[in-house]
């Protein structure tokens, strides 16, 4: 059996823990109005989620929901800011033990690794093997089970912080007994955590070279298409068996065709962004741009925004249709 690590309340409520929480939740929010206000007493704030803590509770315990489209509908919630500073408390003491059991070919939710380390893996391995699948489980934070999350985590840690873990878990159903929010930070841990067990066993099938997972979007590659087939049915058996998950249509390709992952058509040996990135730099651009000609920036701040906005499309980037869409705004000399 797996060392466990010891999940303490007292480790997670200490008011260094609290106090250190409260800087990382408040990096690039400081101007918003419920983050202004708790920074105008945070030691009275850092007590009030210190006590919350170690009584294995959320200082408030709810969530606001709003609804977005990127580009498919998606419902968010939102915690109070001082929930958001108590999951980050909780955070920085299962990070370690995620870290440890995560294998490096998952890219989402740890430091050093992300999106673009994760595009830039699946090119790597395209090089490697002929053929792909990409796998998607459908309304995965919705889905996952509580009670096969708990017993993932008991198998983890010990202690009395796992009443804690307990109390965030129950604190939102999308159905009984089911769903993350999402929004939370403990919900995208917690999920990036619920897919060990199926990372695992895709990488034990006979014939899989590689394996790469950004949050639930999967890539497995293999030198043989039937190999794929075959496993296909077999990870959907397993999945709805074992953490009762449903995946979306699976596709399977040869891997120079390239595969649409993470917003990047990734090949063997180009990056393009996908249609998607294409126009939201093309309607930063036309923004900015009118900004400048309105008067409203100078420009040197209109140099600023160009490079700000190329970041829309890396790792992947078409440096030829860039220069056409500066072109056709008259950015740049035809």
């Amino acid at each position: 059996m797996a060392k466990t690590t010891r999940l303490c309340l007292q480790k997670i409520s200490d008011w260094h823990n609290v106090s250190q929480a409260l800087h990382r939740a408040c990096r690039g929010k400081r101007l918003k109005p419920d983050v202004q206000k708790v920074l105008r007493n945070p030691e009275t704030a850092i007590t009030r989620v210190s006590d919350a803590l170690n009584r294995a509770e959320m200082p408030v315990g709810n969530f606001s929901s709003f609804t977005i489209f990127d580009p498919k509908q998606r419902i968010i919630h939102a915690a109070p800011f001082l929930d958001r500073i108590a999951h980050h408390a909780i955070v920085s003491q299962l990070e370690p033990t995620f870290e440890r059991v995560l294998l490096p070919s998952v890219f989402a939710c740890r430091v050093g690794k992300g999106v673009h380390t994760a595009i830039t893996h699946a090119q790597h391995q395209a090089r490697r093997s002929a053929w792909v699948m990409h796998i998607d489980i459908a309304k995965y934070f919705p889905s996952i089970d509580h009670r096969i999350l708990q017993q993932q985590l008991e198998r983890r840690f010990r202690g009395n912080g796992l009443e804690l873990l307990d109390a965030v878990i129950a604190a939102h159903n999308s159905q009984s007994g089911k769903g993350l929010p999402i929004g939370a930070l403990t919900s995208q841990h917690f999920a990036n955590h619920y897919l060990n067990t199926a990372d695992r066993w895709c990488l034990a099938q006979p014939g899989i070279t590689a394996h790469c997972r950004y949050m639930d979007d999967f890539l497995l590659w293999s030198h043989s298409k039937q190999t794929l087939q075959k496993l296909k049915n077999q990870f959907v058996e397993f999945l709805h068996e074992t953490l009762k998950l449903v995946i979306k249509q699976p596709l399977i390709q040869r891997s120079d065709i390239g595969i649409l992952y993470c917003g990047v058509r990734v090949k063997p040996f180009s990056l393009r962004p996908s249609l998607r990135r294409r126009r939201r730099y093309k309607y930063a651009l036309k923004y900015w741009q009118q900004q400048w000609q309105s008067g409203v920036i100078d420009s040197q701040h209109l140099q600023l925004a160009y490079d700000a906005i190329q970041a829309i499309l890396l790792p992947a980037d078409d440096k030829q249709w860039r220069l056409q869409c500066l072109k056709n705004l008259g950015a740049v000399d035809a």
